[in-house]
Parts: structure tokens; C-alpha cells; sequence
């Protein structure tokens, strides 16, 4: 909290030297009794159970005698969810990525770049499965010339919003999350990306047969719908929702970007790419 002082504390120096002032000079954060967090805490890292230490790796992570199985495990659960399934934890894929033999590789266009994957790694107690792993392509080498704007709600949108809540009599405020509606827009033009052999879990090479269509020892993959990374996924995935929303009778408000209501109900919400504040 900021705390005001008057001149009796800070005396305001004017040019004729007046020292009598009564004006507020100057604004004071009082020292706090609480030191500063340790942010990592907030990222929600991965602390192995035996040693203390914090590991953002997976490769640490999937080597790890304690946490190998967990951390494998998870991954072959992502990939399943960006490919066509994982049969250990019975995970429905989105076909976001389609796995390329030899032959497919020579039809890769001239003008695409072959991106690298970078694996993210979490721990969300809050969630069913906490271990969380994201395969995410390396945006930073794509080059698009479709607009990536993406129209979402910002935090003025998002405050005035909860103020409406409280605000109005019998209101209520929900949080809803469309569980992996990000990977099932459809890319323009395919993108593509490679990735080690040797970080895939042993059920999941099984299950992709991934050892013969690995070439110098990597997997080659096709981005046949948006995944995490790419420049171009938050734009595509709005607009699939947007044409999913209109034939319910929702629309954007104009001028006000991520603030959306309903043309006969009492309902209005803020989006963010796939997440929504509803009231």
C-alpha cells in the first residue's frame, strides 16, 4: 500500500523557499515485512523428491532413475494428444502432427523451414494429472505471411468485467477452458519440425514406428493443424471459435476487442484465445 506524506515529514521546497506548505510531496512505499517471493515457486517447477533440486530438463527428467517412468510417461501422453493417440494412458490425439516416412520427406516444399521442438516441462498440483508435459514448435523460425493478430480481452477488459459481477443483482462468474480446441484449427500451409529419436519413450516408438522413419536420428514431423509455437496458431484457433460462437448467437462488441455477448441473453464474456470469463 502507498502511503501519503505531507510536508511536516518531507518539506515541498518551492522556489521562495516557503517550507510552510501543507501541499502532499511525495509518495512513500512503507518496507515490507515479507521478502520477495521466490518466483520459481509460482512457475510451478519440478523439485526432485530426494535431492531438492529443481529441474526444467526433461532429458534430466526422463534419464532420472526416481522420476524417469513419471516424466516418459507424460510425454508419450503428450504426443499422443498432438498425434493420433498413446495407447498407456488411453490419451484421443487431435491429428495436430502426422509422423513422416523417407518418402514423405522429399515432398517437404522448398520454401519451408524444418523447425526444432522444445519440450516444456510443469508441475500443476491443481490438475488431475500434474506432470505436465508441452511439445511446442520453435516459432522464432517460421515466416508467415498470414496476419497473426489475434484479438483477445486485456486485464481493463477483464477487471471491468468482474466489476460487472459485483455489480449486478444475482450475477454469477464462471472460468471455462476448451481442453485442446487450440490443436484442432487446420494450418493454411503445413509447417514442419524435427525431433530426437532418442527423447521418445520406448511405447511410443513402438507405437509410431518411429525407428524406421527416422533419418540421421531424428523424427521429421508434419504440422498439419496448429500446435503451441507456431506465429500463426492463436490467430487460426480465434477465428475457428469465432465461427464456431456465431451460429450460437454470439457476437464481439465493437471497439472493445475480446468482450463478447449473447443477442438475447443475459450473458457476456471475455476471451482469450480458448479461455473464457463468463458472466
Amino acid at each position: 500500500m502507498l502511503h501519503l506524506t505531507s510536508c511536516r515529514q518531507y518539506p515541498y521546497q518551492t522556489n521562495n523557499s516557503d517550507t510552510s506548505s501543507w501541499l502532499p510531496t511525495k509518495l512513500v512505499r512503507p518496507p515490507s515485512s515479507n521478502p520477495l517471493p521466490d518466483l520459481q515457486h509460482f512457475a510451478a517447477p519440478v523439485v526432485h523428491p530426494v535431492s531438492g533440486d529443481t529441474i526444467t530438463s526433461y532429458k534430466t527428467l526422463a534419464c532420472d532413475e526416481v522420476l524417469g517412468p513419471t516424466w516418459r510417461r507424460g510425454f508419450g501422453k503428450e504426443f499422443g494428444n498432438l498425434c493420433q493417440g498413446d495407447d498407456l494412458t488411453g490419451e484421443v490425439g487431435t491429428n495436430a502432427l502426422h509422423g513422416m516416412s523417407h518418402d514423405e520427406l522429399a515432398n517437404i516444399p522448398k520454401d519451408r523451414v524444418v523447425t526444432y521442438a522444445r519440450i516444456v516441462v510443469d508441475y500443476c498440483p491443481q490438475k488431475d494429472d500434474p506432470n505436465r508435459v508441452r511439445i511446442t514448435a520453435g516459432g522464432n523460425l517460421i515466416i508467415t505471411p498470414e496476419d497473426v493478430t489475434t484479438r483477445t480481452a486485456n486485464l481493463v477488459t477483464t477487471k471491468i468485467l468482474w466489476n460487472s459481477v459485483l455489480n449486478t443483482p444475482n450475477a454469477k462468474f464462471a472460468c471455462f477452458n476448451i481442453k485442446s480446441f487450440f490443436l484442432t484449427a487446420p494450418l493454411d500451409c503445413y509447417e514442419y519440425m524435427k525431433m530426437p529419436l532418442d527423447i521418445f519413450p520406448e511405447h511410443t516408438i513402438q507405437r509410431y514406428n518411429l525407428r524406421e522413419k527416422a533419418k540421421d536420428g531424428f523424427v521429421f514431423l508434419e504440422c498439419r493443424r496448429c500446435i503451441y509455437g507456431l506465429p500463426q496458431s492463436g490467430a487460426l484457433a480465434n477465428q475457428l471459435l469465432r465461427q464456431r460462437l456465431a451460429p450460437a448467437g454470439y457476437f464481439e462488441v465493437p471497439h472493445t476487442p475480446g468482450l463478447w455477448k449473447h443477442i438475447s441473453r443475459p450473458i457476456q464474456f471475455s476471451l482469450i484465445v480458448d479461455d473464457f470469463g463468463v458472466k
